[in-house]
């Protein structure tokens, strides 16, 4: 029996005095020695020298990776090391990086055009998302507290949502006004629905307001924009087809301008003498376009304040001498600065009103009682030849464009007009123009017609002015009287319809009569179509961009690439 050695002196140690650990250890070795192969015994047997204990362990722990035994623990160091580790962990982690700086470039690109909408690119053809040189300066000389309030949601105006069936793009309103926002502090803008806010409605009863309303709001005043003075649609002549315009930088500039302005010029209505004509169409119209109205009784109230223009919408009752008085001393006043006008409106049912007539013949306007008439059926509207299209006279230009000619205001409609007759082209100081024409197809009925198979044919005023100069100091001033044949064309239905030339025109003749078309409170913005073209292309180069170049090659050039990629990655 073995037995255990002092290392000192070499003696043989009692078993007993073995420590116990060194005991488990011998025992275990045994056990490990008993576990040997009957080959290895054997070469024991024969003499020779035993391998070290050391290589025997090494030798042994092969064998059993060999058989399937337990494996040795991997060395972690070594597969961080791999290229195979180093390009795929690179690979994911770039991959994880693109994305995450893909996301966090959106968000901070949201967050920068909702803040600054001015970096927001503006990709329209005609740059209708965009203020313009003179817009900004509107917008840079507001100073007062100036609220915009659109009648609807955000997300309806950004979705084009609002009258979506007519092809306008109210998100043009929101680009707009959330970039006056943006240069000028004191332009705030809000959105309000309509349905979960009715007292806000409530506060502008009068105005009506429906969704889609813009309302322009100081202290001072305050203006209600529809979407015909935001956008206009023309149609064409059979209404097959129809072209959007839009005037909203016009329209929203316009009334930043009126609400903020000190002055503005007035028109004053008359409602003294029983009017037949509703007005409220072109009070409204004028509001829009940088005016201030009035209503007054030329009888026993004062002409109102910074009054430029008076109109008598139809009356039905005459004019007394004290009245007639009035309106020639405001037609001639001295102290008066600016241009002065007074227009009337007829009605081929209008009573007599003879002092009326007189004054109107001292200024060359004769307004005989008949209808004009046209046989002609392409020049008539409503399958009424009463309800004719007149012409713009271009002899009296009241508005010139860029280029120095007159504009095309399209269709001027005058329902059931009254022939005016001009007494003279010159009196005196007075001379008189022609505004509106009918065609020479056209005949005059009266009450004394019988038949209307033999009447003449000739074209008939519906619309003329008299002018004369009036001296203030060293300055010249225009005084105007201007007659109107047709007072059905004031109707809300014609004169705010986008399908005639009636409201733009009207409010270019105001202007023109209070002498503010070159004022600081005129602001001349072109109306832009909506739909235009930007690419124009054959059908052939459409099908070959969209089947050949989006649906073919783009998706073979990915695949391509991809399995490039994955052939290169393989072999790393």
């Amino acid at each position: 029996m073995n037995q255990e050695k002092d290392p000192r002196t070499g003696a043989a140690v009692p078993e007993e005095e073995i420590p116990e650990e060194k005991a488990a250890g011998t025992q275990q070795a045994e056990a490990e020695n008993q576990q040997e192969s009957p080959a290895e015994t054997d070469t024991l047997d024969a003499g020779q020298n035993p391998e070290p204990e050391e290589k025997k362990e090494d030798s042994q722990k092969t064998e059993k990776e060999k058989k399937g035994g337990n494996k040795p623990k991997k060395d972690h160091s070594e597969f961080f090391k791999s290229s195979k580790f180093r390009h795929g962990s690179i690979s994911t982690a770039f991959t994880a990086g693109f994305i995450v700086v893909v996301v966090l470039v959106n968000l901070l690109v949201g967050i920068v055009g909702e803040r600054f909408p001015s970096v927001n690119l503006d990709l329209t053809k005609t740059g209708s998302n965009s203020l313009s040189s003179e817009g900004m300066k509107v917008v840079d000389k507001v100073s007062l507290a100036t609220t915009i309030t659109v009648c609807a949601t955000k997300q309806q105006v950004e979705g084009d949502q609002i009258y979506a069936d007519q092809g306008l793009k109210y998100s043009q309103v929101g680009s707009l006004l959330a970039k006056m926002a943006e240069r000028n502090p004191k332009i705030q803008v809000q959105y309000i629905d309509l349905d979960k806010n009715p007292t806000f409605a409530a506060e502008y009863q009068s105005d009506s307001l429906t969704a889609g309303d813009v309302v322009v709001k100081t202290d001072k005043r305050h203006r209600v924009l529809t979407y015909s003075d935001l956008f206009n649609i023309q149609y064409s002549q059979d209404y097959s087809s129809s072209q959007v315009y839009s005037n909203v930088e016009g329209a929203l500039v316009s009334a930043l301008n009126a609400v903020t302005s000190e002055k503005l010029p007035t028109v004053a209505f008359d409602t003294g003498h029983a009017e037949q004509q509703d007005m409220t169409g072109y009070q409204k119209l004028l509001n829009n376009n940088s005016f201030e109205t009035k209503s007054f009784n030329l009888l026993t109230d004062a002409i109102p304040d910074n009054t430029q223009m008076i109109v008598l919408g139809l009356p039905t009752r005459d004019y007394t001498d004290a009245e007639i008085k009035k309106l020639s001393d405001f037609l001639g006043s001295k102290t008066l600065a600016g241009d002065r006008s007074l227009m009337v409106t007829f009605s081929p049912s209008q009573a007599s009103m003879p002092k009326l007539a007189t004054f109107m013949e001292e200024w060359g306007i004769q307004v005989p009682q008949a209808v004009v008439v046209e046989s002609d059926q392409s020049k008539f509207i409503s399958n009424n030849p009463s309800d004719i299209l007149s012409d713009i006279q271009s002899n009296l230009q009241i508005k010139k464009t860029s280029d120095g000619s007159a504009p095309d205001y399209g269709y001027f409609v005058t329902p059931q007009a009254s022939p005016i007759k001009l007494l003279f082209e010159t009196k005196g100081d007075k001379h008189t123009y022609s505004l509106a024409k009918s065609s020479d197809s056209c005949y005059l009925v009266d009450n004394s017609t019988k038949s209307t198979d033999n009447l003449p044919k000739q074209a008939s005023n519906t619309a003329a002015l008299s002018q004369e100069t009036v001296k203030n100091g060293d300055k010249d001033y225009n005084a105007n009287v201007i007659a109107i044949g047709s007072s059905l064309l004031f109707t809300d239905g014609v004169i705010n319809s986008s399908a005639f030339g009636n409201g733009t025109y009207m409010v270019d003749l105001a202007k023109y009569a209070t002498g503010t078309a070159d004022s600081s409170s005129e602001v001349q913005l072109s109306t832009q179509p909506l739909n235009a073209t930007d690419i124009t292309m054959t059908s052939q180069v459409s099908t070959f961009l969209g089947l050949g170049v989006f649906i073919l090659l783009i998706p073979l050039i990915v695949a391509v690439l991809g399995i490039l990629v994955y052939n290169k990655r393989r072999h790393l």
